[in-house]
């Protein structure tokens, strides 16, 4: 490619915090890259608008946004998801859409297991209680044994493989929803293939690792909980609405099911006081599953090789509006 090729970041957030490893191997190709952290539409064109590749990861791209950003012919996500951006309209611009699937599926695994292992044991409770002097006390429910439990799983791609691999580990039977997945392919694995109510009403611990879209949008709301058991144990790391969170608040308040680990949200708890603070059955953490010393260089990674082969002329391996 011998024209010069603005490639431009503008994500807000760690992977924007060094730019090296990018910066280093776009320096191999005809390249103007710079960064910024922006957000909003008059930020990314101030910062874009004449850019042909763009790789973001917060940024919402709207229609409108596209009609600005005239030069674009690739976007590449920090991450696996990208219900941020009109993917229609990114196509009928002209504008191919990629994101990088791989960097993160053994660390959002462990996260997604530890919070399992944390929350079903009680650990953070446990911790509190001795700080604030209180030896003993504990969160209003009791652990339970994990070997022999049914582990369910709302979506099968990378990281729900390794979850599944890991509760296996444990001695627990693994049942996943994926509808767009074969059962031969869960049954190599040693995984049973089962509708989402039969996941629902069997599993005793529940992680979601499911895409975000029109149809799983708020996938767990109150008439899902209401076929759960009681005494459940939900994770989520995936994407947060995928749960209705009035729901899950009702479900946590009331005891509907046991407790939850939640590391996503659709609208995030940060305020002091908010509801969910105020339950001794869930743990929260700030949408860091993914983030570990492997992951972040592998993310920048994958990243860098997708424009690489827009570089090159190549095709593009992980284009999701096609």
């Amino acid at each position: 490619m011998s024209e010069k090729i603005v490639i431009v970041n503008v994500n807000r957030g760690k992977p924007i915090d060094s730019n090296e490893l990018e910066a280093k191997i776009f320096a191999k190709y005809p390249t103007e890259y710079r960064a910024a952290a922006t957000m909003n539409a008059d930020e990314v064109v101030a910062a874009a608008g004449d850019a042909q590749v763009i790789l973001f990861t917060a940024a919402k791209f709207t229609n409108e946004l596209f009609d600005r950003l005239p030069n674009l012919r690739l976007m590449v996500r920090y991450g696996m998801g990208y219900d941020t951006v009109d993917l229609a309209a990114a196509r009928a611009h002209g504008v191919d859409v990629c994101n990088a699937p791989s960097y993160g599926a053994t660390a959002v695994a462990e996260h997604a297991f530890s919070l399992l292992m944390a929350v079903n044991r009680r650990i953070l409770s446990y911790d509190t209680a001795i700080r604030d002097g209180r030896w003993g006390q504990h969160a209003d429910y009791l652990p339970m044994q994990m070997r022999g439990k049914t582990l369910g799983i709302l979506g099968f791609g990378r990281i729900a493989r390794n979850v599944a691999q890991y509760g296996q580990g444990f001695g627990m039977k693994v049942m996943a929803y994926d509808p767009f997945l074969p059962a031969e392919a869960m049954e190599k694995v040693g995984v049973q293939k089962a509708e989402l109510d039969e996941v629902l009403s069997q599993a005793d611990f529940l992680s979601v690792n499911a895409p975000l879209t029109d149809s799983t949008y708020h996938m767990l709301n109150a008439e899902a909980f209401a076929k759960m058991k009681p005494e459940a144990v939900l994770v989520n790391t995936s994407r947060g609405a995928l749960i209705d969170e009035d729901a899950l608040y009702d479900a946590l308040a009331t005891h509907r099911i046991r407790a939850a680990g939640i590391d996503v949200y659709e609208n995030y708890p940060k305020e002091v006081g908010n509801r969910f603070h105020k339950l001794d059955n869930v743990i929260l953490t700030p949408h860091v599953a993914w983030d570990t010393v492997e992951s972040a260089v592998a993310l920048k990674e994958e990243v860098a090789a997708e424009v690489e082969r827009f570089l090159r002329g190549e095709p593009n391996l992980n284009i999701v509006n096609r």
